[in-house]
């Protein structure tokens, strides 16, 4: 990905630079509140069979990951 034009949620001051989130199975998930579960439950981030990725930003200055929505 190449740098993307959107500022930074978190210190507004740098611009996002476009890369990937990467997991093995069963994949990056979002959850609210950790649970027994593990990783076996919550909302997708990644997709892919063996090696799981999404696109996303990174403010090169605070670190802040933004994970756009899909298309």
């Amino acid at each position: 990905m190449t740098q993307s034009s959107l500022v930074c949620p978190s210190c507004g001051e740098s611009d996002l630079e476009g890369g990937l989130i990467v997991g093995r199975s069963p994949g990056v998930k979002f959850k609210k509140h950790r649970g027994i579960a593990g990783d076996l439950t919550g909302v997708p981030l990644t997709r892919g069979f063996f090696n799981h990725s999404a696109p996303a930003l990174r403010c090169e200055k605070c670190g802040t990951v933004v994970v756009p929505p899909e298309r």
